[in-house]
């Protein structure tokens, strides 16, 4: 008798420890369908009840979706604990650097990736050498010179009903029309566009300040205010403003400014 309650209790620890796995996974897949609300709800869900040898999979989501949330700070100290937790991983540490990266901490996210260099985690090694590599292109300016010439090629292309092009510092006026008349392919060319507009500010004396993640970068000016060109392009195409007015305010709400 003495022997089938211990097999009981076991049976039960393990499924119980099967169950958590089982919301943690769910989480994750609510946050790869891009509903990170839900996927923290189901995952403090699975937290109420959580195994010892889940801490480190429960963090790592945990990490991802606060980080998808805006909750940067909390993803890193959830990310953190993973490293503590699984040091034979590498997962964590690159997800540090890119977070820090993303917030232009490069020696930092240097760091997590001389960590993870040493880790036994070679998936996660190869997937490094990307972020590296980026890292390296915006501190050398070579990252910023692609920015430049990207900008140049949109600058020099036909989107005018008669071939205009839109130039450098652009015409607005033409860009806000191409994106009325032809949406869709304006929209593939959403990131283009915020380059031509943050390019044209850096010609007329601001400079950029580029993130790994290529949308975070912006555009600040000497007196320290800043503006973040793919948001506002973004904002052209969602409620039909036009860009000069969107710059405008941009610059005008920016909370550097005051």
């Amino acid at each position: 008798m003495f022997w089938k309650v211990v097999e009981f209790l076991v049976r039960l620890i393990y499924f119980r420890r099967f169950r958590t796995a089982k919301q943690i996974g769910e989480a994750g897949r609510l946050l790869t369908d891009g509903r990170p609300e839900q996927a923290l709800t189901q995952l403090e869900r699975a937290g109420r009840r959580l195994h010892q040898t889940l801490l480190p999979l429960y963090a790592y989501t945990r990490g991802r979706i606060l980080d998808a949330l805006g909750r940067r700070r909390e993803a890193e100290e959830a990310f953190r604990v993973v490293v503590l937790a699984d040091p034979e991983s590498g997962k964590a540490d690159l997800e540090l650097a890119v977070l820090c990266g993303k917030q232009r901490r490069f020696d930092e996210c240097r760091e997590w990736l001389d960590r993870l260099a040493a880790k036994p985690d070679e998936d996660s090694r190869q997937r490094a050498v990307g972020i590296r590599e980026l890292v390296d292109a915006i501190e050398s300016g070579e990252r910023e010179a692609e920015f430049a010439a990207r900008a140049r090629d949109l600058a020099e292309r036909a989107i005018g009903p008669d071939g205009e092009r839109p130039g450098l510092p652009p015409d607005l006026e033409l860009l806000d029309r191409w994106i009325a008349a032809a949406p869709q392919a304006a929209r593939e060319q959403l990131d283009e566009i915020a380059l031509l507009i943050g390019q044209s500010l850096v010609a007329d004396g601001a400079k950029w300040r580029i993130s790994l993640a290529l949308e975070e970068s912006v555009v600040e000016r000497v007196d320290g205010t800043s503006l973040d060109p793919f948001a506002t392009v973004a904002a052209a195409f969602d409620d039909g403003t036009p860009l000069s007015e969107l710059i405008t305010a941009a610059w005008q709400a920016d909370p550097s400014s005051s």
